[in-house]
């Protein structure tokens, strides 16, 4: 292993750090007890989603089934029945290929929704649903209003993109597990749309080794972490400080190289997370993190592989917009 550099370097917020690194292939720069997240300390991240439709019967009640539905586009198992609250039904003014675009982008919005809010239907065990049986806004609709909404004539599949998808829990919009596209087509006399597991289709990209590890004091939990300086998320967007809804330390026992094959799987692999809601403001104290038992931050070791993340709990792709690599450093 060769010997570690030391070299000092002056950051804009005037502060002096210590750079420091362990074999020389990822750069560690030790910023004491106060960490400043940087465009260059974060990860990156991308992803593509893609929704293949099927072509159905417009005006007519279509009748949608998740009975097949075994594991969620992530990968991860379900079951059909006690793991689903509610389906959603959405049409978005939005041509399939932008509507992918925007999806991967987080940069799907309310707006494009040409009804809103989107069709559901609790599920309450079931695996099937007709059409007829959703509700807008909690309240029943007409057969003429859903035939209006339902036209491919007024939403033809070269402009529109719908939608159904299963999700858990009953609040609109969050925690989707799957999702089917389907075109309307005058001419079709399917009514059925089938939902499997690979309804969505999913691929991703994490770089976690191309980052500068941040090093900070050992055994210490009163670390704090301030992204007010950051203009960019890893997804490439503007990074939005405000959005932060939760901070969240994770300890594993996988190296980097082995966490990136395993991304997606972060949340059940670890060896214990410390998490904090954040509803306001731009920084917290890492000290203020706890388990799921009630355990607070104790500090990092040099055992496995350390990490912090910012998540951003309203965003549609669940992705950290910032997450980096924590390391023990003698400053």
């Amino acid at each position: 292993m060769k010997a570690p550099i030391i070299a000092v370097l002056a950051i804009p917020l005037g502060l002096t750090v210590a750079g420091c690194g362990g074999d020389g292939a990822q750069p560690k720069m030790c910023v004491g007890a106060n960490i400043v997240a940087a465009e260059k300390n974060n990860y990156t991240f991308s992803s593509t989603i893609t929704v293949p439709p099927v072509k159905v019967a417009h005006m007519a009640n279509l009748k949608f089934d998740w009975s097949a539905v075994t594991q969620d586009f992530l990968g991860r198992p379900l079951s059909p029945t006690s793991d689903l609250g509610m389906a959603l039904v959405m049409i978005w003014n939005l041509k399939r290929a932008d509507f992918e675009k925007a999806l991967n982008a987080d940069a799907l919005f309310t707006a494009d929704l040409a009804v809103s809010p989107p069709l559901n239907l609790p599920t309450a065990g079931a695996t099937s649903g007709q059409l007829h049986n959703f509700l807008l806004n909690g309240t029943a609709i007409s057969v003429e209003m859903f035939n209006s909404y339902f036209d491919a004539e007024l939403y033809p599949p070269d402009v529109t993109t719908f939608l159904v998808a299963v999700q858990t829990g009953v609040e609109l919009g969050q925690q989707i597990r799957m999702l089917q596209a389907f075109d309307l087509d005058p001419t079709s006399s399917v009514t059925d749309v089938a939902l499997t597991n690979t309804s969505t289709k999913l691929t991703y990209s994490a770089n976690l080794r191309g980052l500068t590890i941040t090093g900070v004091p050992a055994a210490t939990p009163a670390l704090t972490l301030d992204w007010s300086q950051m203009k960019t998320n890893a997804h490439g967007a503007p990074f939005e400080t405000t959005a932060i809804t939760r901070v969240v330390v994770s300890h594993f026992g996988q190296t980097p190289a082995e966490l990136e094959k395993r991304f997606l799987d972060l949340d059940q692999i670890a060896l214990a997370s410390y998490r904090a809601d954040t509803p306001s403001g731009t920084s917290v104290n890492l000290s203020t993190l706890m388990d799921d038992f009630g355990m607070a931050f104790p500090g990092i070791n040099d055992q496995g592989t350390w990490m912090v993340g910012l998540m951003c709990g309203n965003c549609r792709n669940p992705a950290p917009w910032y997450l980096t690599i924590l390391e023990p450093c003698s400053m």
